[in-house]
């Protein structure tokens, strides 16, 4: 829909989270937001911080001289610190700006996310629509609770309103506002190949918005929309034309979710010669070897699994709908296929026990010998809006949830340790045999692969690996800004300068320090 508003546009601030500041994918979520904003004829900025990665006084000093009348920003639970920060210094230092939050954060955790921060709204569920009635509805000064999809505070008590509709005609939707990211100078030059030969200019895509499936730990809405396949390979050959894309990593929670649909992006692919390689999500009970085959001749290069466990009692307990053998099976069609197969394992969900663990290893080796490389194992971390995570809220695992929230920001990825969601094994095993077991299926990678070991060896550990990382780099973002990393890198290694590409957004800087940065003392951290 589209709204048309009674005075001049309005001056809008996107700020997108940093995550793990890099530019492997694009913030595609934010960038449809502010698509249809720029759309609807407001005037949008953006902060890109899982790019630019601001220490905390230059991001301050932004969000102080920068003139906009609204916020929108939003993002997954692991940006909770970030966020949570954001908002309320933001609603500090311009009390009359309107500050609407989104993404997967409010969605899971609505009431929670609000009695944190003085947002204004928060939009539970998709955004496009739901943030262009909020705006004018707040433009004309009517009441919230007429805008489906969102929860806002009235007084002291937080409401929410009644579900919004799902977008169906995905289509009507504008392609992401790359140019207000800077794509063309960010994400595009990052290499999807780490190859100097072969490396290319890297895109990010969503086809699909859904999942069927019912994982207890994965959080994602379940009804599934699709765009046309036509719709989608304009994207891409815009992504091509304008940006010099060479590679396209269909970001869809679970891109073969049709076998049909994605059969005719293929054939469509194949017709009009688009000479771009794709990556995308598969799973193990879904596909065969006539589609692998299709994907294969249409650019498809790799294709990650949702594998998660070895243990055939662990994967009916999460209710996978997959069994040990159909892993092992999918990742040898998919590597026969001549695409790389990926896959993502967890350890330590229920049921998990030592013995189960050892199924998942043992698995795993037995696929070693269809893989080019080894993943480190995810540790199980509940999620809010999971049927996992209401298990461990049941059994008593997570009582503050706030601070529980808070926790899973500071650690940012699933490698770290959260909280033990098993019964039978305690956190010193778990985190102990998650080391003992990563080691035991490299060793065995390493007997069955030993030219593919030694060549990840010589690329990660070796100064010559280095140099080829820098010369790829060379390749795809130029001299100037190659020599400007590398300094950043040498200053940071002399430590003379904090190194900005791992700062952190943990709770001691981001709270206890916000009321001296709203005062003007600057803290460099």
């Amino acid at each position: 829909m589209s709204y048309s508003f009674s005075d001049s546009r309005k001056r809008i601030l996107v700020i997108a989270p940093p995550y793990r500041l890099n530019q492997t994918a694009y913030a595609l979520g934010l960038m449809y937001i502010a698509a249809v904003l720029e759309r609807a004829g407001h005037y949008v900025e953006v902060i890109d911080m899982d790019v630019r990665n601001l220490p905390m006084d230059d991001y301050i000093r932004e969000l102080k001289t920068r003139n906009y009348d609204y916020v929108c920003t939003g993002g997954m639970i692991t940006a909770w610190n970030f966020l949570v920060f954001t908002v309320n210094l933001v609603k500090e230092l311009r009390p009359r700006v309107k500050v609407i939050v989104g993404g997967g954060i409010v969605s899971s955790t609505p009431k929670h996310f609000m009695a944190a921060t003085k947002a204004d709204a928060g939009v539970i569920g998709e955004g496009e629509d739901t943030v262009l009635h909020l705006i004018r509805t707040f433009e004309n000064g009517q009441s919230l609770s007429t805008v489906d999809g969102i929860v806002y505070r009235e007084g002291s008590e937080v409401i929410q309103t009644k579900e919004r509709k799902n977008i169906q005609d995905l289509d009507a939707l504008p392609f992401p506002a790359w140019e207000l990211f800077n794509v063309g100078q960010t994400y595009s030059r990052y290499p999807s190949h780490h190859s100097i030969i072969h490396a290319k200019r890297f895109g990010s895509i969503y086809t699909t918005r859904g999942c069927p499936f019912q994982c207890t730990f994965c959080y994602t809405e379940k009804a599934v929309r699709q765009r046309s396949v036509e719709n989608v390979i304009a994207e891409i050959k815009e992504l091509k034309d304008r940006y010099g894309v060479g590679h396209v990593m269909i970001a869809d929670d679970l891109f073969v979710v049709r076998k049909k649909y994605v059969v005719e992006f293929c054939e469509a692919m194949i017709k009009q010669k688009i000479n771009v390689t794709w990556s995308c999500t598969g799973r193990c009970n879904i596909i065969d070897r006539e589609f692998l085959r299709i994907c294969k001749s249409a650019g498809c290069d790799f294709m990650g699994l949702g594998i998660e466990s070895g243990s055939a009692a662990v994967l009916k307990a999460i209710k996978k709908n997959q069994t040990p053998q159909q892993i092992v099976e999918a990742v040898k069609m998919v590597q026969e296929a001549g695409i790389t197969p990926g896959g993502t394992f967890i350890l330590g969900l229920p049921p998990e026990t030592k013995e189960t663990m050892r199924e998942t290893a043992e698995i795993y080796k037995t696929i070693n010998q269809y893989r080019t490389h080894v993943n480190k194992f995810f540790f199980a971390t509940p999620y809010p809006g999971t049927e996992l995570y209401t298990q461990m809220k049941t059994a008593g695992k997570i009582t503050d949830e706030i601070a529980y929230f808070e926790k899973i920001s500071e650690r940012g990825d699933a490698v770290d340790f959260v909280m033990n969601c098993t019964d039978a094994i305690s956190d010193e095993d778990l985190m102990r045999l998650k080391k003992e077991l990563e080691n035991e299926v490299m060793q065995d990678f390493i007997a069955k692969h030993p030219f593919l070991s030694f060549q990840q060896w010589w690329l990660h550990k070796t100064p010559w690996g280095k140099i080829r990382t820098a010369l790829i780099m060379l390749k795809m973002k130029g001299f100037r800004e190659n020599m400007q990393f590398l300094w950043t890198k040498i200053l940071a290694k002399l430590k003379l300068i904090p190194d900005p590409y791992h700062r952190t957004w943990s709770k001691r800087k981001t709270y206890a320090y916000a009321q001296t940065l709203i005062e003007g003392r600057m803290v460099t951290f």
